[in-house]
């Protein structure tokens, strides 16, 4: 009898614990198996390579605002965009499905079929109010994209005294300014915004207050600034703990790393290799980097997954909710990208590309294949006979992707090749492409400096200022010609 109190006690204490261990495991499942209850929101920064980022190793300029994000979210050391232009890019990124499934190519002619069932859509039937602010004509209605918003912002200010190449972009901080009005007239938390920046898009023109960088660095200084004020946003009015924020790029920047000063011709690591981080609801996961190789299909089944909804089989992707969660690693997949820009402007060879755990292999009529892990910069092409080649190959058929001039049609440049003649190798004409641009910024710019400069840098004149190229500069500046359409289609995007 004298123990009866001490083992009732006991008794009750066991009770009390499994409860509370029982509460315990509930709850992590039910927090598991629940949807999401904070907005999502997916912020694109056209033309951002992943490896002029801090969090990716970059030491060249701060990027505060995504610092906090990789720091309470997961980055993805290894995600690979399906194309260097931005229409046919954002076009798989929120399809799931890739470049030549959708039917989006190119930038020039490129449209959304009627009816595609993009992310918006999906999200709209689990009740989420969705919307989209774009910084590019690139990415304005008639091309499509629009479809599943319930709001798309596609309104670039007119400018008269603005060259007609850069008409078609918004300055990031006014897209983010409409962004917090949307958000703040939503009225329900279960919301889905995408936010296109076009910064760090050429012509890199960044505020003054970035003039410590480099032009493109600064551009991505300006961007972060932007990013940092969504931020802020979303701290004051209590969203950014319950908020899923996924950010990315669309693709990357040649910088003239293999020749291309901007993107759209080739298909290197500089071109499709691109930031991406995901900060969770809460955020789960804080501070974990992925190393295994992803891409932008996976986005539409990773948030599909995440907020509970039936992820369509006709989707390309995976969910990465194991990588996310840590708890589980997906078999590796070679990624598919492509570039017909050189194909459709200039009637040059198409390219298109698989990159595995270790190789990147791109069809050319020269064929290629770096290993990514000892030369990151792909300056050793190994393709030859050998296995490795053999293999890469052998994969990138697997992908049956239809031929461009049957899909596309004919080229819309005025550079085709002769009928019945082997297509040229983009590697062996980025000169001209380059040549053309350097034209068009002339054109568009006659009485600037670093346009005449880079001119002159291109004909192997000397580049410091001489009288003949003063001539030159003010003869152009008296006519001041129009890029016209053929230079403007030269315009990348």
């Amino acid at each position: 009898m004298a123990r009866s109190p001490f083992r009732r006690t006991l008794i009750l204490a066991s009770v009390a614990l499994g409860t509370a261990l029982a509460a315990a495991g509930g709850w992590k499942y039910a927090r598991a198996s629940a949807p999401l209850s904070g907005p999502i929101i997916i912020i694109s920064i056209d033309t951002l390579r992943a490896d002029h980022l801090p969090v990716y190793g970059y030491r060249k300029v701060k990027t505060p605002a995504i610092d906090e994000l990789a720091a309470n979210g997961v980055v993805f050391e290894r995600a690979y965009s399906h194309t260097p232009q931005t229409l046919p890019a954002h076009a798989a990124l929120l399809a799931g499905r890739l470049p030549f499934e959708t039917g989006v190519r190119d930038d020039v002619g490129g449209r959304v079929r009627p009816g595609e069932r993009l992310l918006p859509q999906l999200l709209r039937e689990r009740g989420y109010s969705t919307a989209a602010v774009v910084s590019a004509s690139l990415l304005r209605k008639d091309t499509g994209i629009n479809q599943g918003f319930d709001f798309f912002d596609d309104e670039m200010p007119a400018n008269p005294e603005e060259p007609a190449a850069e008409a078609g972009h918004r300055d990031g901080s006014e897209s983010e300014k409409i962004a917090e009005h949307w958000l703040d007239s939503g009225g329900t938390s279960r919301t889905f915004l995408f936010l296109h920046l076009n910064e760090p898009h050429k012509p890199y023109a960044p505020p003054d207050r970035f003039s410590q960088y480099a032009p493109y660095d600064g551009e991505i200084a300006y961007a972060d600034e932007i990013v940092g004020s969504l931020i802020h946003y979303l701290k004051t009015h209590q969203l950014y703990d319950r908020s899923t924020i996924v950010l990315l790029s669309d693709h990357g920047e040649g910088l003239g790393d293999h020749g291309e000063q901007e993107h759209g011709l080739f298909v290197y690591d500089e071109a499709i290799h691109v930031p991406l981080i995901i900060k969770q609801e809460s955020n789960v996961g804080a501070g974990r980097r992925v190393p295994d190789l992803v891409q932008h299909v996976d986005m539409v089944p990773t948030i599909l997954d995440l907020v509970k909804a039936p992820v369509p089989d006709t989707l390309r992707g995976r969910s990465l909710k194991p990588l996310l969660e840590g708890t589980g690693r997906l078999r590796d997949r070679p990624v598919y990208s492509e570039a017909l820009y050189g194909h459709r402007h200039f009637g040059w060879s198409e390219l298109t590309s698989v990159t595995d755990g270790r190789f990147q292999y791109i069809g050319a009529p020269r064929e290629e294949l770096y290993d990514l892990t000892r030369d990151r910069k792909e300056r050793e092409n190994l393709a030859g006979p050998n296995v490795e080649t053999k293999q890469a190959a052998e994969a990138l058929g697997t992908f049956r992707v239809p031929n461009a001039a049957a899909a596309l049609g004919a080229p819309v440049g005025s550079a085709a090749s002769t009928p019945g003649a082997p297509a040229a190798d983009p590697k062996d004409k980025w000169e001209i492409l380059e040549g053309y641009r350097t034209a068009v910024d002339l054109a568009e710019h006659p009485t600037s400096q670093k346009s005449g400069a880079s001119w002159r840098a291109f004909r192997g004149w000397p580049t410091a200022t001489t009288s003949r190229s003063t001539r030159i500069v003010t003869s152009s500046s008296s006519i001041r010609p129009s890029p016209g359409p053929i230079l403007e289609r030269l315009r990348c995007c």
